[in-house]
């Protein structure tokens, strides 16, 4: 043991000797083929950085060109209710304009029709008295007046009867 805390001058240069050795073959062995596999490694990830950076601008543009779509999606939505909302109001008015003139129309028939009807009635009614007046004045009269005297007869009743 008292061997190895002895400075031996032939240990040192041998070890100083192998450590050369080997680090000599270790550069041109080992560490040269690692230092390259270590750039090669160091710009495949670069590239892979670039790439991901290019990636992410285009899924950003993308994302920019969708909510572009969906704005203009959701304003001409908003202009096909509002032509909508436009549309169905003119037709409501146009209905109700065509409902209020078909009201009107029917109003029109309905008195011009009681007017005729009341017309005919009246002349019923007229036909009727002038018959019971004929009626009266036969019986009243006693006799039966001829076709023209009957004629003139109504005729002036009829005329007396509507100026009263």
């Amino acid at each position: 043991m008292e061997n190895l805390m002895n400075f031996d001058t032939g240990l040192m240069f041998w070890t100083w000797l192998t450590f050369l050795i080997v680090l000599v073959v270790l550069g041109a062995k080992a560490w040269k083929p690692m230092i390259e596999a270590l750039e090669k490694r160091e710009e495949f990830i670069r590239e892979s950085l670039e790439e991901a950076k290019a990636a992410r601008h285009e899924a950003e543009k993308v994302a920019a060109e969708y909510d572009e779509m969906i704005a203009k999606a959701r304003h001409e939505v908003q202009e096909i209710v509002a032509t909508g909302k436009v549309t169905a109001e003119r037709i409501k008015e146009d209905i109700l304009k065509d409902a209020s003139a078909k009201a009107g129309s029917l109003l029109k028939q309905a008195e011009t029709q009681i007017s005729l009807e009341k017309e005919k009635a009246i002349a019923e009614i007229k036909t009727q008295i002038v018959e019971l007046s004929i009626f009266a004045a036969e019986k009243i009269i006693g006799k039966s007046l001829n076709q023209d005297d009957n004629k003139k007869l109504v005729n002036d009743a009829l005329q007396q009867f509507g100026k009263s």
